[in-house]
């Protein structure tokens, strides 16, 4: 190919190239601040000043300023920044940064001052106008006096400069503000006020855990919040004071602070995100592995338990390697309210592979007069009085771990009058087996109270499949069979609707273990299920243990076919 050949600037169409770098922006205020607070801090600039009026603002910093016109030139040029060598191997910045203010709709004019020059820009010709572009020199004028640093004036709507006020006040606003992460490169003030320029609390771990460099620069990894629920913005960069978050989903945060280097890739122009390449990836794989670390090296007992389990959560995969894990202590048994009070557990804990605990898995393996087998969901907490300190894995590699299955033979079942659910038996055995395997070795219940069931109810004691070892019959019903309460699946009836029957139907089972008996507060149709058909109560006549008592004990109904029939008052 002849070097006399088309060069590369006859591949390219200036006009409309410029008009796309244009459209490249987004026409957010808080872009057109980023982009003159990060030449601020390339320029050497530790103040910035933001100070507005009627007609538009003025931006001003203490930096190293345009010193001639070819400096004014490369400010201008697309394409080109004239940043020092360091900057530009570790920044690579566009040379489109000032573009931004002169691309927003709502501005009019952009005026450029630095030591004794200044250059005004008249922002929509400079876009269409072709003549107007390579004539800007004609508009470079001297000023009257030095320029310290350089100042930028520009001329806009008074939309455009109450937004400037918004974003950059103290107030409630939507979105960080532009400032947010300079807190060590600038010093911003707005008419005079300073600005928050600290690095804002959403980029920061609620629970920092550890505290690293990552290609000499600062990186802070920790929980997302204190209570460890999930985030879809888990990955903060301070790239030389301008925040961009990646949108890192999982239960952690990590936050790079870029000051040398170039770690990561932004994107361009304005850094609005991070490019997702092998760079990214390399501090991914970074945050995973310095928290597998702090998990390995730290002591079981110093660890956050949801941590690590949200650690199993996000990275499963590496967690399994670990040599810890997670396990929550189960509650011994207490009367409940509910099915849902029957299986409660203490705050998780850490635990090492070769120091197990006893782990025990939810079900109990009922074997029944047969020799049967038969899985029950609820009931394993009425058995940890038996079994001491139990507990149930969380989050664990389980090929690792020995978890046990508890055993349960009930003993023979308990006679009880006739019409009395057959749930009742002796207390019979228990033992620790495996899944499948039976235990070879049986412990007597002996003098405890244990039961298991599958189906909770919220209408009927009776809709619930007990089977119930140890108990006295009347005690149970009083106390451990609400164990079998549903309060969730109430088919359209209130809480009170469904709790008050599941207790008329305790106390209808307490009747009949006692015998003939109502409540003490008895309405008719307690009393009518002891008449029989076609025969009339004629009287009823309260009885009472001696004459000084208050509440009679048994109430007789005199009949019409001439019996009496006595009631115990329960």
């Amino acid at each position: 190919m002849s070097s006399s050949g088309p060069g590369i600037q006859d591949l390219i169409n200036p006009m409309r190239l410029r008009l796309g770098v244009k459209r490249a922006f987004t026409g957010d205020v808080a872009e057109a601040l980023g982009e003159a607070f990060q030449n601020s801090a390339r320029a050497g600039a530790r103040n910035a000043q933001i100070t507005t009026d009627d007609e538009g603002f003025t931006y001003e910093d203490d930096g190293r300023g345009l010193r001639n016109e070819s400096d004014f030139e490369t400010l201008i040029k697309l394409g080109e920044s004239g940043w020092d060598p360091r900057i530009e191997e570790e920044q690579q910045p566009h040379g489109i940064g000032v573009h931004c203010l002169l691309a927003h709709e709502e501005v009019e004019t952009v005026t450029f001052s630095s030591n004794m020059l200044s250059l005004t820009l008249d922002a929509k010709r400079w876009w269409v106008d072709e003549q107007y572009v390579v004539q800007w020199r004609n508009d470079l004028t001297l000023t009257m006096s030095p320029v310290v640093g350089l100042n930028i004036r520009v001329t806009c709507s008074k939309d455009l400069t109450e937004r400037i006020l918004n974003i950059l006040s103290a107030g409630p606003r939507s979105g960080l503000s532009p400032a947010e992460g300079y807190h060590d490169l600038l010093d911003i003030t707005l008419n005079g006020e300073p600005v928050n320029t600290q690095v804002p609390a959403a980029a920061l771990p609620q629970v920092q855990m550890i505290e690293t460099k990552y290609h000499n620069n600062r990186l802070v990894i920790g929980l997302h919040g204190r209570d460890c629920y999930p985030t879809d913005r888990g990955l903060w960069i301070n790239w030389y004071g301008q925040m961009i978050m990646f949108p890192l989903g999982g239960h952690f945060k990590a936050y790079l602070e870029v000051r040398s280097g170039r770690p990561v890739n932004p994107m361009s122009p304005s850094r609005r995100g991070v490019i997702k390449d092998q760079a990214l990836q390399d501090l991914l794989d970074f945050i995973r592995e310095a928290l597998a670390e702090y998990f390995t090296k730290a002591v079981p007992a110093s660890i956050n338990a949801l941590a690590l389990q949200r650690f199993y959560d996000d990275y499963r995969e590496r967690a399994q390697t670990l040599p810890i894990f997670v396990a929550a202590r189960r509650d011994q048994y207490e009367a409940p309210d509910s099915f849902t009070e029957i299986a409660k557990s203490r705050p998780p804990e850490v635990f090492s592979y070769d120091r197990q605990p006893l782990l025990l898995a939810d079900d109990v393996r009922l074997v029944d007069e047969d020799g049967k087998v038969h899985p029950e969901t609820y009931g394993l907490h009425s058995f940890l009085e038996l079994t001491g300190q139990a507990y149930k894995p969380v989050a664990a590699d389980e090929s690792k771990l020995k978890v046990c299955h508890l055993w349960w033979k009930p003993g023979a079942q308990i006679s009880l009058p006739p019409g009395c659910s057959p749930i009742f038996h002796e207390p019979g055995q228990w033992a620790l087996g495996t899944e499948d395997e039976p235990p070879t070795e049986w412990n007597e219940v002996g003098d405890y109270t244990v039961f298991t069931f599958n189906d909770p109810d919220n209408w009927d004691v009776n809709g619930v499949d007990f089977t119930v070892g140890g108990a006295q019959p009347r005690e149970f019903y009083g106390s451990e069979a609400w164990g079998g309460f549903d309060p969730y699946n109430d088919d359209g009836r209130s809480y009170e609707e469904m709790s008050e029957s599941y207790g008329e139907s305790c106390d209808r089972q307490i009747r009949r273990i006692i015998g003939n008996a109502v409540p003490e507060d008895f309405r008719w149709k307690d009393l009518i299920r002891f008449v029989p058909e076609g025969v009339q109560i004629t009287a009823i006549t309260p009885e009472y243990e001696s004459p000084r008592s208050h509440n009679p004990t048994t109430v007789t109904l005199a009949l019409s076919n001439g019996e009496k029939t006595t009631l115990r008052l329960v």
